[in-house]
């Protein structure tokens, strides 16, 4: 069979169909022949190929990435803001697309770096996850707790690597970039006279004008029709739900100690110090596409390495001063403490191959050759079996409570399986009730939808739409709940009539807002023109109000717009006043202001330390806004793609 096809692969037929692979190479690159038809990002940044679109590159924003970083910021926002977190403000489109264009940023950096030749070795991959308190115990890796880990955050292993792999690039242009940055002593001492600059001003209130009841038909409904989307009913969902938690589980179990003995046996190494095996390694690297000539090469540098080392194992310290891991070349090539796993298959099967004292042949990782060394095996040590006794049996229950826990939820999950419309198997199953919540929306609402997953299930649509039972929602170990819609409300407008008198209310509010910037700018130009300050507040029967030593920072949020008005006033000049504005308050009312004087810090007593810590300040803002800058640019020369449907 393979002979026939070599004979027929030559035939003119086999030549136009190579023809036109080729074609397709060229106009798509190798990936649009493994592309599938319909992508499933929310984003997609592309790099240009140099000829036809050969050599293109891309990375994808998938919506599971998009949104596991909603949820991330999302968490982050409510542990900072507390009580003063505001859901409603956070699921506005545009809060959303700030974070996606960060995601976009993020694979725009990405890309640059790949385009700069920016490569990331296996160690220092290594020396990253190492760094993680989320995968220590008692200050050390420990390997089950990273498996665990990373399996909640919905990665494999090489999945998470390859995620390390990424920020690593990313934030190595990122660094250089403020590293990098340049500020002078003078620079520095002038940007701290603009942030501790103080202003005086003068300002007068120029209030609402009273509210006029007035309105007609016509005006009322002419803006109700330009401002439907303010009356509007937000859509809604009633659900039916079950939730299982950890006391419905039986508590009552009998400890067989038998069944102790053989776990402490088992599980021996967690009550003491395990045994470790101490690496050192020397890299030889072999650049990606690196020609069969230079990996050769390598590979002989390496063996070279190797039996010198194999020849006086004591020198092999000195032997990785020459090595090309940067992170490790200073340190004799000093890995630490190995466990398996974390260099992958090949690293290991060389290295627990070997006994202490011995150095391996050559190793071809991905990154290049590798000479390894077993410097050390540090004995382990273990607790007797009456000193965590107790500790295995608090251990063995808490198992027996989640086991049980999980039978009861794998009922329900069969149960909704039989029937997927219903829950009242699922209930019966696990002896539990089926509640029913009251109507909510998809920003909020009261006892369990609260809580964000059981509104993202509730609107999903597989739900809402299909009517499906969910799948298992889990709230926290040993907390889970399913739900079904048994009432949905779409979105809908408020009838006129419904909301006149909210619509007047809005109206007229409206009208005197616009009336009050009217006069406030009429005013405004009264003191362009050449009246004082005090003329124009004597025709309004006010005082003027001093505001002295005036910062940068409003003392409250809501008041902030009128500092950033008050430093963009021009300073006063030949003892004649600076230049004047109005600012809007929260409540709607006007300040017009002038500025009277400019107050300059006196920075003359700062020590040399201080100016080093601004010097060193100013540059680091510097390479943020050159790293800025930089996204821009490469975004203007990638190619960057938004399927909003999918937002």
């Amino acid at each position: 069979m393979l002979q026939n096809i070599r004979e027929n692969s030559t035939g003119p037929i086999a030549k136009l169909i190579l023809v036109m692979i080729i074609a397709v190479m060229a106009l798509f690159g190798l990936e649009g022949l493994n592309a599938p038809g319909a992508g499933n990002y929310v984003a997609k940044v592309t790099k240009p190929g140099k000829l036809l679109g050969y050599g293109e590159d891309s990375i994808e924003v998938s919506a599971a990435d998009y949104s596991r970083r909603v949820d991330q910021v999302r968490q982050q926002q409510r542990q900072q803001q507390g009580e003063a977190f505001d859901a409603a403000a956070f699921e506005k489109p545009e809060n959303k697309r700030r974070i996606l264009e960060q995601l976009i940023d993020e694979a725009v950096l990405q890309l640059g770096a790949q385009q700069a030749g920016i490569r990331i070795s296996d160690a220092m991959i290594r020396d990253e996850i190492l760094k993680i308190d989320a995968f220590t115990v008692d200050g050390k890796f420990d390997q089950s707790r990273y498996q665990l880990a990373i399996q909640q955050l919905g990665y494999t292993p090489v999945q998470f690597e390859e995620r390390i792999r990424q920020d690593l690039m990313t934030r190595f242009i990122a660094d250089e970039y403020v590293s990098s940055g340049i500020a002078s002593d003078s620079d520095a001492i002038a940007m701290r006279k603009l942030s501790e600059q103080k202003r005086d001003l003068g300002y007068v209130e120029v209030p609402l004008p009273a509210l006029d009841p007035k309105a007609t038909d016509a005006e009322l409904t002419a803006w109700y029709n330009g401002h439907k989307s303010d009356y509007r009913t937000e859509e809604t969902v009633t659900v039916e739900y079950v939730e299982l938690e950890q006391s419905a589980v039986q508590t009552d179990i009998t400890v067989d100690e038998s069944v102790l003995r053989s776990r402490y046996e088992d599980q021996k190494a967690q009550y003491g110090t395990p045994e470790q095996r101490v690496a050192s390694h020397i890299l030889v690297e072999v650049p990606a596409g690196a020609s069969a000539a230079a990996e050769a090469a390598a590979k002989a540098k390496a063996q070279g390495f190797a039996k010198q080392a194999q020849a006086k194992p004591g020198s092999f310290a000195e032997l990785a001063k020459a090595s090309d891991d940067l992170a490790s070349k200073d340190a004799g090539g000093d890995l630490g403490p190995v466990e398996k796993g974390i260099f992958g298959d090949a690293f290991d099967k060389a290295f627990f191959a070997l006994k202490p004292g011995q150095v391996s042949e050559p190793v071809r990782l991905e990154d290049g050759w590798h000479v390894l060394y077993y410097r050390e095996l540090i004995a382990g040590t273990a607790k007797p079996f009456e000193q965590v006794r107790g500790e295995i049996e608090a251990s063995y229950l808490s198992s027996e409570i989640e086991r049980q826990f999980n039978d009861l939820a794998g009922k329900m999950i069969n149960a909704v399986g039989e029937n997927a419309s219903s829950l009242e198997p699922a209930a019966k199953a696990a002896g539990i009730p089926l509640l029913r919540t009251a109507a909510f929306t998809r920003r909020g609402g009261e006892g369990i939808a609260a809580l964000d997953p059981v509104r993202k299930a509730a609107f999903s649509d597989d739900v809402l739409v299909e009517r499906r039972v969910s799948e298992l929602i889990e709230l926290e170990p040993n907390h889970v709940v399913l739900l079904r819609v048994i009432d949905h409300k779409p979105e809908a407008v408020l009838p006129f009539a419904q909301v006149k008198d909210v619509v007047r209310l809005a109206f007229i509010q409206d009208r005197a807002a616009k009336q009050a910037e009217k006069e406030a700018k009429a005013l405004l130009e009264r003191l362009n023109q050449g009246e004082t300050l005090e003329q124009v507040a004597a025709s309004l029967a006010r005082p003027i109000i001093p505001a002295l030593g005036v910062g940068r920072q409003a003392p409250v949020p809501q008041l902030q717009p009128v500092v950033q008005e008050a430093f963009r006033l021009a300073r006063p000049k030949n003892g004649k006043p600076g230049g004047s504005g109005i600012a809007k308050l929260p409540d709607g009312a006007y300040l017009l202001m002038q500025l009277k004087s400019v107050n300059e810090p006196d920075l003359s007593g700062i020590s040399a330390l201080e100016r080093t810590e601004m010097t060193r300040y100013l540059g680091q803002v510097r390479g943020a806004q050159q790293v800025a800058e930089y996204i821009q640019a490469l975004r203007r020369s990638f190619k960057v793609v938004v399927a909003e449907d999918r937002l």
